[in-house]
């Protein structure tokens, strides 16, 4: 039997939090070395709760490791990135890896010599879209040329919208809006609610691409915790369209198909098995199969664990899920929807970095 991917983690929070439950209750599949936190004392109750050794410096983390995860806050993250790069040290890094257009254009200006560093871009990742993207890939749905993601903010966002577009470059013309909508508050994550109306602000960008394909980005902050806002996809091809989970194809001139996108899942309807998700199906077709299937995993940790699997397939194979460039190209794109919102006018971006596919 293969040996477990062993990592060792840069960082502490909720976040790190993620993929110390998942080495737990993966273990055949992910081994946490240990750890290196600014501040030992103030994490010591996590540090005991996953019984964690705690590394002094990168070295000496990383030569247990197969690879770091960086789960630092923004604003340290592109430091700590230069000086893994300088150690050589393969990371994978959460996002955002810039916070600022100065750390973009320090981490841009040498991202080529950047080749150990992978981004944990969890969006594509997560099942459904796994699923939809391998639909468009069965070639079903001809040139894709249009899609609307309400699903996630700013880089999370576009991630899905350049996969579904294949789009590799910054180049583009965005035009956007911030606009106030009220909505009824809810609770979350331990915070009672007020029974009262509030004000939440929407984005909305319309994205159009040198090739003629185009988006739109549409996000509002409460779909993150508000069962009162719910995602939605859509992806327009020559030949059908992807909304939400609802598949529509062209047969022949007088003739189409409706399919959806269906879980299979363990542990309903008297199943004795785990509540664990199996595959997603349309149809005949298998779109998307469970790595991690009998744990009981939430989608966003399928993602993380997919990231996981990932990384130690491009340190054997050199072949990149989503690199630093990719990383960059979202953020790049995203600064330049926050621009067009605060002018209040169209901005138009050259390609300033390409990623490899």
């Amino acid at each position: 039997m293969n040996r477990p991917i062993r990592f060792g983690i840069i960082g502490s929070g909720w976040r790190a939090e993620m993929y110390l439950k998942l080495a737990h209750l993966l273990p055949q599949q992910f081994q946490v070395t240990g750890v290196l936190i600014r501040n030992p004392a103030k994490y010591q109750q996590q540090i005991d709760k996953w019984k964690l050794t705690v590394y002094s410096s990168i070295e000496r983390l990383a030569a247990e490791s197969d690879f770091v995860v960086l789960t630092v806050s923004k604003t340290a993250a592109a430091s700590l990135l230069l000086e893994l790069a300088a150690l050589q040290v393969p990371v994978l890094a959460e996002t955002p890896t810039a916070s600022t257009p100065a750390e973009y254009e320090l981490l841009r200006s040498s991202a080529i010599e950047f080749p150990l560093i992978q981004i944990a871009e969890q969006y594509p990742l997560l099942p459904h879209h796994q699923a939809r993207t391998a639909y468009i890939q069965t070639g079903h749905l001809g040139e894709v040329g249009h899609v609307q993601v309400s699903v996630a903010h700013g880089y999370h966002g576009i991630s899905l919208i350049r996969k579904w577009l294949s789009i590799t470059g910054t180049a583009c013309e965005i035009t956007a809006r911030r606009l106030e909508v009220p909505i009824m508050d809810f609770s979350y994550r331990g915070r009672e609610a007020e029974d009262d109306l509030k004000t939440e602000q929407q984005d909305i960008a319309i994205m159009v691409f040198p090739s003629g394909k185009s988006a739109v980005l549409d996000f509002t902050r409460s779909q993150y915790f508000s069962p009162l806002r719910t995602n939605r996809v859509l992806i327009r091809g020559s030949h059908g369209e992807i909304r939400d989970n609802e598949i529509i194809r062209r047969l022949g001139t007088e003739e189409t198909e409706y399919m959806n996108i269906s879980r299979i899942q363990g542990g309903q309807e008297g199943s004795l098995e785990s509540l664990s998700l199996h595959e997603l199906r349309a149809g005949q077709l298998s779109l998307f199969q469970n790595p991690f299937h009998p744990s009981p995993l939430s989608d966003e940790e399928i993602g993380i664990g997919q990231a996981l699997l990932n990384m130690s397939s491009f340190l054997h194979t050199g072949i990149s899920a989503y690199s630093l460039a990719d990383a960059l190209i979202d953020i790049r794109l995203s600064f330049a929807v926050d621009e067009a919102i605060a002018l209040g006018s169209t901005i138009t971006l050259q390609d300033e970095i390409r990623s490899a596919k």
